[in-house]
């Protein structure tokens, strides 16, 4: 953290035992300290007209400023000091110029009221959007100052001081009088912004005191704020103070919203010596040091090899967040009183580092003062010491801390939360023992491992490179490869990346022996295994087209492989069996939404027919459309009761049953009940068909003729369609329809794909058997699962290049070696391709690396706990 860029960031730490100066010797007026302190105060004070406190170009409406008009001081004054909140009003119209799209003010028509000087209105001449840019800019930038320097600059500015720098100067000067700091707020009900006062104080424009001072003799006043005061008061001081220069003029009532910096200011008056008891600033060490004599080099507390544990205990070690070695050393050089500066980019720890040194010299009962450049320093570093707890140890003097109120409560705060004593932990002596712990632990690390060569340490380092490298964790056993020394692994290394180089070229003109597992082949086997290939690429083309001839007319989703033969048979089964003349219905059939609907309906059509031809031989016709419902209870009564058979109820039914039978009345009740029953049946059966008629008519087409259709026929054809389309491939329906039409062409179909087959499989299996052949064991399909022309091809290919079966051979030899060599998992990730030369070798080593370390913290307890 000592070397590299510096931040943008400057930050500045001081820490003392008291805040309270403590050296004191003689100054005069030849001490050179004491005319650097004056050479730099000279050039913090900007008296010339482009310091805005000195001279305001009140005419210029263009810049960050907003003229306030038809205002008093004194009730602007009292508004504000009085916690009201101001608003502004538009009195001018916008205007634009077409060309240059500039806005132009309008002075309104309005007649002017005194009632006007005491609203909480600020009037001015812009119009209503105008003023609302003009706000929102000012507002934006107000924020953005305060942000990045901690500052207030948006001042109200009440009264001006018109000057000349000279009796003949015909150039008016304005310098603001009296700055109130202030804050726009976005007013939430009217989104726009209202103008509060600040708790902060009222600064003396300094600039122009040392300005008025320093060339016309003037003693500017300095302002003071009572309790019954207002503006027109140091109006009345400065009016006096200049009334002796010809021509200047104090104009009360002027008022403008700007911009006014006083940073320097305060830095001006804390430089200046003469304020600060005698010798206390110019002769301070660190002022000396730092404007004129320099500083002497100490010894260094810390050198390149050492070792922080053999020189900080745990117990003067008082770290609030965590630190580094490099940062644990910066903290020492602090609390030990030295001088530094540390550097470094964003990131590195600064304000870490700030935020252990504060927690520590507070610890050691001293004070500190911490300074920055920016805002967001201080904050970073106040966030982290309150996140610890430290609270109450840190006075904000910045931003809107910076007021009287603030410190005060702060003050208050802190006094009352010391009142209780925290518990003080007791000696850190768990924190050494881990200490002393993990320097043990380093000891271990560098402890060789057998007789490898290598250290716990160095193996570490090798999965460390290669796990930064993105290489995977080896899935080599790295076991058997421990007791390679370093030589013997750098040739197996070597023999691994001469296998992968071989497979590559290989791969390039990939071999079509590669899956093969027979590698015993003698000159006549290799001549009959010719002509094994030959006929399996034969019989294999033959077997595509007997299965294209299925697959193509009824556009079948499947493959042409071997396996699909199994899904085509079933297929081609599933279409055996629709009913003669059953292709038109079948055809209609295909639009019906709901085929199980329409396949009960015809079941249920076809039951009811059934039951009603059975019927006829038992009842004439117009019984089945007779109401007979009602027969059936005096029937049922007759069946319990002989006497009920007497009453006129059962008779009146009998003879009406007897009208609708075609034989004779059975004398017993019981039958004649049952024949009321049967009726009844076949016209519930009816229902259960006859409420879809229109659905059945809709979609039957011409077969339909009411109670008349053919519904067995057609139950059977809308069967034949279910179990069609329950067939586990995607074929075409209508193209399956065509093709059982013509029953011989299905036959024909069926036969050509079973003989086929049996052929075209037998000379796969011989081909398989002989070459004992794999492709899965290439990262290839299954046999089954080729495409046939494919695998036609690659028997082709086999047999065509039937000589380089000897080259197949050599590489699988080699392969054995390295599975000899324990690293045979390698080869064959080699040969699936996941793995090229330079990620065999690492996967070799990584995987020695591994085994070696598993070794080292098997004989060590302290690497143990690491891992």
């Amino acid at each position: 953290m000592q070397n590299g860029h510096c931040s943008a960031l400057n930050l500045g730490v001081a820490v003392s035992e008291d805040l309270e100066p403590v050296v004191s010797v003689q100054t005069g007026a030849t001490n050179p300290i004491l005319k650097l302190f004056d050479d730099v105060r000279s050039r913090l004070v900007e008296t010339g007209t482009r310091n805005r406190l000195v001279h305001v170009n009140r005419a210029n409406t263009r810049g960050n400023v907003l003229n306030i008009v038809n205002e008093k001081s004194n009730e602007i004054y009292r508004l504000l000091a009085s916690g009201k909140s101001l608003r502004f009003r538009a009195l001018g119209r916008d205007k634009f110029d077409a060309e240059s799209d500039e806005i132009h003010l309008a002075r309104p028509d309005e007649e002017f009221t005194e009632d006007r000087y005491s609203d909480n209105l600020l009037e001015t001449l812009l119009g209503p959007d105008s003023l609302q840019k003009k706000l929102l800019k000012l507002h934006r930038e107000a924020q953005t100052a305060e942000e990045e320097s901690g500052v207030n600059l948006l001042y109200l500015a009440l009264g001006f001081l018109t000057w000349f720098e000279d009796v003949n100067s015909k150039v008016a000067r304005e310098a603001p009088l009296v700055l109130v700091p202030v804050e726009l707020v976005r007013n939430a009900k009217t989104s726009t912004f209202d103008l509060k006062m600040r708790d902060d104080e009222f600064p003396t424009n300094l600039p122009l005191q040392q300005r008025l001072k320093g060339d016309f003799g003037i003693e500017y006043p300095d302002l003071e704020i009572g309790e019954v005061w207002g503006p027109s008061n140091y109006f009345a001081q400065v009016a006096e103070a200049v009334s002796g220069q010809k021509r200047w003029t104090v104009d009360d009532d002027a008022i403008q919203l700007g911009f006014f910096s006083f940073s320097k200011l305060l830095m001006y008056r804390d430089l200046d010596a003469r304020s600060w008891p005698e010798g206390v600033l110019t002769d301070h060490e660190l002022t000396r040091g730092l404007l004129y004599e320099g500083f002497e080099s100490d010894p260094a507390l810390f050198g390149p090899d050492t070792k922080l544990d053999e020189i900080l205990s745990p117990e003067e070690i008082f770290h609030v967040v965590d630190a580094d070695a490099s940062q644990a050393m910066v903290i020492e050089e602090v609390r030990r009183g030295r001088n530094l500066v540390v550097q470094g980019p964003p990131g590195t720890g600064k304000s870490q580092t700030i935020t252990n040194i504060i927690a520590a010299a507070v610890k050691d009962g001293k004070r500190v003062l911490f300074v920055a450049e920016k805002m967001a320093a201080l904050s970073v570093v106040h966030d982290r010491l309150v996140r610890v707890g430290l609270r109450d140890v840190c006075l904000e003097l910045h931003s809107r801390s910076a007021n009287k109120k603030s410190v005060l409560a702060e003050l208050a705060s802190t006094l009352n939360n010391g009142r209780a004593v925290p518990a003080h932990p007791g000696p850190p002596f768990d924190l050494k023992m881990m200490r002393d712990r993990l320097n043990a632990l380093t000891g271990e690390l560098h402890r060789p491992i057998g007789s490898s060569g290598e250290t716990g340490f160095s193996v570490l380092g090798v999965q460390s490179r290669f796990l930064g490298m993105g290489a995977q964790p080896p899935q080599t056993d790295g076991v058997p490869l421990t007791e390679l020394p370093r030589d013997a692994l750098e040739r197996l290394v070597d023999d691994v990346r001469a296998y992968a180089q071989l497979a590559a070229s290989e791969a390039l003109d990939r071999n079509p022996f590669d899956g093969c597992r027979n590698l015993a082949l003698q000159p006549v086997d290799l001549t009959r295994l010719k002509t094994e290939l030959e006929s399996a690429d034969v019989l294999g083309r033959e077997l595509a087209t007997a299965i294209e001839e299925v697959i193509l007319p009824l556009t079948v989703d499947l493959p042409v492989a071997v396996a699909s033969i199994e899904a085509l048979e079933d297929l081609l089964t599933r279409l055996d069996g629709l009913p003669p003349k059953g292709g038109a219905l079948a055809h209609a059939f295909l639009a019906v939404p709901d085929l199980d609907r329409l396949s009960s309906d015809l079941e249920a059509g076809a039951i009811w027919r059934e039951a009603r031809t059975s019927g006829a031989e038992s009842f004439v016709e117009p019984a089945f459309d007779a109401p007979v419902a009602s027969l059936r209870a005096p029937l049922i009564e007759g069946v319990g009761s002989f006497f009920a058979r007497w009453k006129a109820s059962y008779r009146r039914a009998s003879r009406e049953l007897a009208g609708l039978l075609r034989t004779s009345l059975p004398k017993k009740a019981s039958e004649r009940v049952q024949l009321v029953d049967r009726l009844l049946d076949i016209d519930s059966k009816k229902r259960s068909w006859n409420e879809d008629r229109e659905y059945l008519a809709n979609y039957l087409g011409d077969s339909w003729r009411g109670e008349q259709s053919d519904f067995a026929h057609a139950a059977a054809v809308a069967r034949w369609l279910s179990q069609l389309k329950a067939a586990t491939v995607q074929f075409d329906l209508t193209g399956a329809i065509e093709a059982v039409s013509d029953p011989g062409r299905l036959r024909a179909l069926q036969d050509s794909l079973h003989s086929s087959r049996d052929a075209a499989l037998s000379a796969i299996h011989l081909v398989s058997e002989t070459l004992d052949y794999h492709p899965e064991d290439a990262g290839f399909k299954r046999l089954p699962d080729y495409l046939l022309r494919d695998l036609s091809t690659m028997f082709s290919a086999m047999s065509r290049e039937i000589s380089r079966y000897a080259d197949w051979s050599r590489i699988s030899r080699l392969r054995d070696r390295l599975q000899a060599a324990s690293v045979g998992d390698v080869a064959r990730r080699i040969d699936a391709g996941s793995l090229d030369g330079s990620a065999a070798a690492i996967e070799v080593e990584f995987a020695r690396a591994e085994a070696l370390w598993k070794i080292a913290i098997g004989h060590s307890e302290a690497l143990r706990g690491l891992s």
